[in-house]
């Protein structure tokens, strides 16, 4: 028995040696903006409407599995009717992650995607970086007509991988580790297309400023289109600006940790009874 442990501890150790020595040969792709293109990336597949195995959870979790490390986390803050007195923080892992982004789907989100004002890439320890970007929007595109964007800071880090055993090319890759995204405030559109109602056109073109005339007011001399009857959409999210069905998923999966946790104590728990019987 003690031969065994001490192969597979030697085995452990040998591979760790192997991928940290990967890590370092290939440290020098961050640094120079492959974060912030990783990032934009995997902006532009989530951003994508024409697949059509977006409502299946296999297709959330290959993505999941594409860009994050199986410890990675993402940690979401929404504020409350946009004013900083009620915060709801959830912490998102990859078991959890998949079905977050199914339920925001079958919500009807048709797409997401990330816009970074005034992203800064930095190298913090050979092998990893970090992304902070003080002005990002994330949108959520609904097939009802709304995008709803939710504005704040966002935080990433990201860590070199090596290449895994079964991969066709033997070539490191990007991989996140964490997302931070605190929305400060939530803005709701709708398109002019998904407003129902009879419509009546501007009779009268509008006016042409006149040299030395009088101001240009424009709230009367501007066109206007007055829909009858009009009827809108419901809002597809809650006052935090997500779906409702979201905020239950993300409320549920914070005590999926601790549910595994507590397993995995019972478990150790029976093996250290069973070892000293």
């Amino acid at each position: 028995m003690r031969i065994v442990r001490v192969s597979s501890l030697f085995e452990t150790n040998l591979c760790f040696s192997v991928s940290l020595s990967a890590v370092f040969r290939f440290s020098h792709l961050i640094g120079f903006g492959q974060c912030v293109m990783h990032l934009l990336r995997f902006s532009g597949c989530l951003a994508q409407e024409t697949q059509q195995n977006r409502l299946q959870l296999s297709h959330w979790e290959t993505l999941v599995d594409s860009f994050f490390t199986d410890y990675a986390v993402m940690r979401l803050t929404l504020w409350k009717d946009n004013q900083r007195a009620e915060a709801k923080p959830f912490e998102i892992g990859v078991p959890i992650l998949p079905r977050f982004f199914l339920v925001t789907a079958q919500s009807g989100v048709k797409s997401m995607s990330f816009t970074l004002e005034g992203a800064r890439e930095r190298v913090t320890t050979p092998g990893r970086a970090t992304i902070d970007c003080a002005g990002a929007v994330w949108a959520f595109r609904y097939t009802s007509g709304y995008t709803v964007t939710l504005r704040g800071t966002l935080t990433a880090r990201l860590s070199v991988q090596p290449p895994k055993d079964d991969a066709p090319q033997p070539f490191p890759g990007l991989k996140f580790e964490e997302i931070i995204f605190d929305a400060s405030t939530h803005e709701k559109l709708i398109s002019l297309d998904a407003i129902q109602g009879p419509r009546r056109g501007p009779v009268d073109s509008p006016r042409s400023p006149i040299m030395n005339g009088p101001t240009y007011n424009m709230e009367k001399d501007e066109n206007r289109v007055h829909i009858d009857r009009a009827v809108i959409p419901g809002e597809p999210v809650n006052a935090f600006g997500i779906p409702q069905a979201t905020m239950r998923c993300l409320e549920v999966g914070t005590f999926f940790p601790a549910v595994v946790r507590r397993r995995e104590t019972n478990m150790i728990d029976s093996l250290q009874k069973a070892w000293h019987r």
